[in-house]
């Protein structure tokens, strides 16, 4: 109990079973398929959303037992996080290696006896399973694979449907693992009421002819069925990519379903992908939609991620084309575990917590209800009007999801949206504020109406972001950090009043000395992370308590401060430096301290809050002083009650101070208004590059005299379809949002074909992530083109290297009724235009950069 203890800070909550997710009841959650549709037992369609989660195996358990966490623990906070919000479905697949012998016994281990508790806990809190018994893989990703025991370790993925052996073994495991009796439930697996179907195989290679392999898929159906179950059983059909024949064949067979996965921006990046991607999930392409024998199949989604992206518009719109394309389950891949996702080491591609991602978690919350509100078969309006649907609304410019339908609000960034029917509200969800919630802090919280006059409020701590997540795992990289804070709180709901009581009922002790009972002034009220009742009266009944409020272990940290400068900036531009910080008090002050550099004294502006308690911004005065071009030099000072810090480097002292040691600043060009505005640095912006869909070459570099290059190719053997070389988004150093860009209307290029004389498609990539293009011809020799943007028309937008293979290689181009808005443009693309001549099979070009100027 003690390790638990230093694990977790539990308190008190209430249980809210009105919050779960509609379904048939605990007793009964058999289903089967009729007429291609999942169905419970009671006729009515499945539709059940959630996650994948990987403790009890893999990286997760190993950082876990390396951090000296209990693993019990840790699942019970994650468990119980996933039910907060909402999630109804869980998906994993086994790491077989981990649990079986060279001939598929089972071993009865740890990692066994921790996936029993898990699935104990999923059933506790109604979270349904499919479970995939056979991984394949290795348990070590991101780290090498340790020795493991088991049978598929010794096959390729391609073997093991053909080699005798493997298939023996396979068979063996199948009988032992869904045979193996629960520790805690007492249910074996294959008849497990929690369990509605399984998934025979993750991900499987097939290199035999169709016919072979269907062979071996009705050997593993036989094998599961002759143990006497009656659950649905699935197979993948979307991993061999558009194999019509096999696709054709698998639905034939007699299996009860088939399985998708659906990565639409790639996977793997090592750095955050920081373009518009909703083009890219504006529907799901299933080829083979049109396979008459695949209409009696059940369709799930076992694994879906936007991968490596951090805003929280991305799960509500590829809900809404999961239900567009028939699909009636889909479990993310994959939730982080609480206790190590400060450093999202787990899968650096992927990052979903509540605590540490609580704007995607929110949206996770929303994508669920889009899942179970919208019906199967559901017919989306073309993108971008697609972002308006049933109840939701998603705005990539402002990083927002919103749900708003007459008993729930929820939202994942501030809004102004107004509530559709206040007097019926019972569920409020968010980050930031709304019409009904004024909150300061970073964390999630959730607002529940108990019954009249009677609201329960659970609020978690705030969060500091410190780094990109997605780059290359370590549990040595802090890329998130929390915090625990007091905020001022309003909240205005129906029944409540003004002057309403305010009780924590957790019994938290966090250091920050909060009261346990107050009353709300004007809806305004102090919180903390916990648990509250807001309640018209003194008292009032509350019902059932749940003693839950699961966090891990919050320290009290240092200052920190994070910013992002910009390389350059015109002295027509409203300039405007903005930092997050935290670990500091309410009467901390923060100023910016800047000068030119070559100057020997900082001024000193004030930098007031913003919106959030986190925030901090100021203009640079529009006065003579700041009008010159050169380089910008500056820092950030923090000055507490008796002593003073200066970034970067939290460095303590003042930058005027006359013994002050700085090993450096902060930095931003100031040019000329009207100078040239570069979009595509090809030397110092590779991170802002990302591979489209099929490449044919990974960009190399090389060097002429004005600096590195970038050179893109690909073979064209079939002469035939012109191919992708390059996508980017702008750098993060060199945003264009805010900026004065009137009068700029032209792209230059400089450039050089590698292939003899060419032609090359450009393509501006701006407001809703869609693109306007047009293409111009390019020498062997090195050519500086102007295009004038005017030229420029809408043109299909490139999609990133998505999983399944099968996904369209470019969207749209759609109707866009508006010009290009430079200020939201995030992004270039590169093609491959009409070839000139059938002589050369490798077609590319070098390219050193794209430049935005005023013609």
């Amino acid at each position: 109990m003690k390790k638990q203890q230093r694990l977790v800070l539990v308190g008190i909550c209430l249980s809210i079973f009105s919050l779960m997710s509609s379904k048939v009841g605990a007793t009964d959650r058999s289903a089967s398929v009729v007429n291609g549709e999942l169905q419970w037992s009671n006729g009515e369609s499945v539709h059940l959303f959630g996650v994948n989660y990987s403790l009890p195996f893999a990286f997760g358990y190993r950082a876990a037992k390396q951090l000296g966490i209990d693993h019990k623990a840790a699942i019970d906070m994650d468990v119980d996080h996933i039910a907060r919000l909402k999630l109804d479905a869980y998906r994993v697949h086994v790491w077989d290696r981990l649990i079986s012998d060279k001939q598929g016994n089972i071993i009865n281990n740890e990692h066994l006896a921790l996936f029993d508790y898990l699935m104990m806990r999923l059933a506790e809190e109604n979270i349904t399973a499919i479970i995939t018994p056979v991984a394949w893989w290795g348990s070590g990703y991101p780290a090498p694979d340790p020795l493991e025991p088991g049978f598929s370790a010794d096959y390729s993925k391609a073997q093991m449907n053909q080699e005798p052996s493997a298939i023996a073994a396979t068979k063996n495991y199948l009988k032992q693992l869904l045979t193996h009796k629960n520790r805690y439930t007492g249910q074996q697996l294959f008849n497990d009421p929690n369990i509605i179907a399984f998934e025979l195989f993750n991900e499987p290679k097939h290199t035999a002819s169709a016919s072979e392999s269907i062979r071996y898929v009705e050997s593993l159906l036989s094998t599961v069925r002759s143990l006497g179950g009656d659950k649905p059983l699935f197979y993948n059909i979307s991993e061999q990519g558009n194999d019509q024949e096999y696709a054709k064949a698998l639905c034939k067979s007699s299996v009860d379903g088939i399985a998708y996965q659906w990565y639409p921006t790639g996977l793997v990046k090592n750095s955050t992908l920081n373009g518009n991607m909703l083009p890219a999930v504006s529907h799901y392409t299933n080829p083979f939609s049109s396979i008459t024998e695949c209409d009696n199949k059940a369709k799930m989604i076992y694994e879906f991620d936007a991968a490596d992206i951090t805003q929280s518009v991305m799960y509500p719109a590829m809900a809404r084309s999961f239900r567009e394309a028939g699909f009636q389950w889909a479990t993310q891949f994959a939730y982080d575990p609480a206790v190590i996702a400060h450093t999202n080491a787990e899968y650096n591609t992927h990052y979903l917590n509540l605590l540490y991602t609580p704007e995607k978690a929110i949206s996770m919350l929303i994508a669920g209800e889009v899942f179970r509100q919208l019906p199967l078969n559901y017919q989306s309006r073309e993108y971008p009007a697609s972002n308006v649907f049933g109840d939701t609304q998603l705005d990539y410019q402002q990083n927002a999801s919103i749900f708003n339908d007459e008993t729930q609000y929820y939202y994942t960034r501030t809004t102004t949206i107004p509530v559709k029917k206040p007097t019926t509200l019972e569920h409020i969800a968010g980050v930031g504020s709304s019409s009904l919630v004024s909150y300061a802090g970073t964390g999630a919280y959730f607002l529940d109406k108990i019954e009249n006059g009677i609201w329960r409020l659970e609020v978690y701590p705030d969060v500091l972001a410190l780094s990109d997540p997605h780059q290359s795992s370590s549990l040595r990289r802090e890329v998130a950090r929390l915090y625990v804070n007091t905020h001022k709180m309003s909240v205005n709901v129906n029944n409540l009043g003004e002057q309403f009581f305010v009780t924590q009922v957790d019994e938290m002790s966090l250091g920050n000395q909060k009261k346990n009972r107050q009353r709300a002034s004007n809806h305004t009220f102090e919180v903390g992370p916990g648990v509250y009742l807001l309640t018209k009266k003194e008292e009032g009944s509350v019902g059932n308590v749940d003693k839950r409020y699961l966090l891990p272990s919050i320290h009290v940290r240092e200052l920190a401060l994070v910013h992002q400068p910009q390389r350059q900036r015109n002295v027509s531009d409203k300039i405007t430096f903005e930092v997050t910080l935290a670990g500091n008090s309410a009467n901390d002050k923060v100023s910016l301290a800047i000068r030119y550099q070559g100057h020997r004294d900082f001024t000193l502006l004030p930098m007031p809050k913003t919106d959030s308690a986190q925030h901090y911004s100021v203009s640079l005065p529009k006065e003579n002083s700041w009008q010159q071009p050169g380089v910008l030099e500056y820092g950030f000072v923090v000055t507490q009650k008796d002593q003073t810090f200066t970034w970067p480097g939290n460095k303590k002292g003042h930058p005027n101070d006359w013994d002050f040691v700085a090993n450096t600043y902060y930095s931003t060009l100031l040019t000329p208004s009207g100078s040239p505005i570069n979009l595509l640095n090809t030397g110092e912006d590779r991170q802002a590059i990302f591979t489209p869909k099929y490449p044919k070459a990974w960009p190399a570099s090389s060097a002429i005299e004005d600096g590195a290059t970038i050179t893109l190719s690909y073979f064209d053997e079939d002469k035939s379809t012109p191919g992708a070389l390059l996508r980017t988004t702008l750098a993060n150093n060199n945003q264009l949002k805010g900026r004065d860009l009137a009068g700029y209307n032209g792209l230059v290029i400089r450039v050089r074909s590698l292939s003899g004389n060419d032609r090359v498609k450009i393509g501006l990539i701006a407001q809703d992530g869609l693109a306007w293009g047009t293409d111009f011809p390019v020498k062997p020799e090195w050519q500086t083109l102007v295009i004038p943007i005017k030229q420029l028309l809408p043109t299909p937008v490139l999609m990133a290297n998505a999983y399944p293979t099968f996904m369209p290689f470019t969207v749209g181009p759609y109707n866009m009724q508006n010009d290009i808005n430079l200020n939201a443009l995030n992004g270039l693309q590169l093609m491959m235009g009409e070839r000139l001549s059938n002589k050369a099979t490798e077609r590319g070009i070098e390219l050193l950069d794209v430049t935005l100027v005023q013609l």
